[in-house]
């Protein structure tokens, strides 16, 4: 087979038990749409060819989406349920050149290229006609009856988990043969078993969450985060204090520098920018700008916010380690931590700040300069 994987990701419902007034699918979460961290394992795949997506008919947000017009991507016009948006996708005419089709939940955006991979390789080897994951029941479970509820034996249930794939004729006749009976099915699994075809599975991730109720936006948010390090180290001359963090400290040097040298604020910039896939400073503040001399850093972290912001990021948490041999850090480690609350606009309680020395090795054991290394994590405004 040379044209490898279809796959199908339908994305016409509407949610209600989520938001009526916006598709859960097109929901912000950490900077993209819930479909944009969906699709992009898929369209990041060497195993899928193509990628069909059901919409319903007034969609109006399908085409802000970052992977709207890419020559793998066809939209097609959904149905009223999954079942019917998942057939229109296989009548199309692209779909019949392919032997196997995976389909996936828009709302489920926790999933990575490793899990295509791994189902992909589950239906090859067992040589069955559907495979799924599936995860263990860990609650307890009860059954609704019509005087009292009675508990069930968790052990005998499993939950079931998209993607999922299967042999695409079979699959398209099966879905065919349950609407002609008006039968609705869940999921595809559903159609395959109704019609006695054989079904393998392979452990999935808890992790691989569906979005239905707004909490759950928060819990995946907790997944989502990037993260991104920096670096700056400065050389010193005579003088008579530096600045970290925005805030003074007397010694008898200064730094050397194009702007006004804080090394912690530059560090903890390039930071942000990286884990927000936008560069580094000196690609927004170049030291061969005159423009740049003696800038104020502070104005270089209040451009990185605003860049964030218009990604629908924000700043999680920073971690950071001043190394010098002089000036000591830690009298003044509380003064920094509350400057640096302020500039970067998050509690002192999610800033990391530590300092240490290069025990009296290179130029900065010499003295003769500091660097700062830092790390910051990012997550979507919710």
């Amino acid at each position: 087979m040379t044209n490898k994987l279809l796959a199908v990701i339908p994305a016409a419902g509407i949610g209600e038990r989520f938001d009526p007034s916006l598709p859960k699918q097109y929901t912000s979460l950490n900077g993209k749409s819930v479909i944009e961290h969906s699709v992009e394992p898929f369209l990041n795949s060497n195993l899928v060819s193509k990628i069909i997506i059901p919409i319903s008919s007034n969609d109006e947000y399908i085409k802000n989406q970052s992977f709207y017009g890419s020559s793998k991507i066809l939209i097609v016009e959904g149905g009223n349920s999954r079942s019917e948006s998942i057939l229109n996708a296989l009548n199309h005419e692209e779909a019949a050149e392919f032997d196997f089709v995976i389909t996936h939940d828009a709302a489920r955006p926790n999933i990575n290229e490793q899990d295509i991979v791994d189902i992909y390789n589950e239906i090859i080897s067992s040589k069955v006609d559907c495979s799924i994951f599936s995860i263990p029941v860990v609650d307890s479970i009860k059954k609704i009856g019509e005087s009292r509820d009675l508990s069930e034996d968790k052990a005998n249930f499993y939950l079931v988990q998209t993607p999922q794939i299967c042999k695409y004729p079979e699959l398209k006749l099966s879905i065919q043969t349950l609407l002609s009976k008006n039968i609705i099915a869940p999921d595809e699994s559903f159609a395959m078993e109704s019609a006695n075809y054989t079904i393998s599975r392979i452990d999935g991730r808890s992790s691989n969450i569906k979005i239905t109720h707004k909490e759950d936006l928060e819990l995946l948010s907790q997944f989502a985060t990037r993260t991104g390090t920096g670096f700056d180290l400065h050389t010193y001359k005579a003088g008579n204090g530096i600045l970290i963090g925005a805030c003074i400290i007397e010694c008898d040097y200064s730094i050397e520098a194009h702007s006004d040298g804080d090394v912690l604020l530059h560090s903890i910039a390039d930071s942000i920018l990286g884990a927000s896939g936008l560069g580094d400073i000196g690609m927004f503040f170049s030291d061969k700008d005159q423009v740049n001399k003696g800038m104020d850093s502070q104005e270089i972290i209040k451009f990185c916010l605003t860049k964030i912001n218009e990604l629908g990021l924000e700043i999680y948490n920073v971690d950071t380690t001043i190394i010098c041999e002089s000036p000591k850090i830690n009298p003044h480690r509380g003064r920094i931590l509350a400057s640096l609350s302020e500039i970067l606009e998050i509690p002192i309680s999610k800033i990391g700040l530590k300092a240490t020395t290069s025990e009296k090795i290179g130029i900065i054991g010499r003295n003769q300069a500091i660097a700062v290394q830092s790390s910051v994590n990012l997550k979507g405004i919710l």
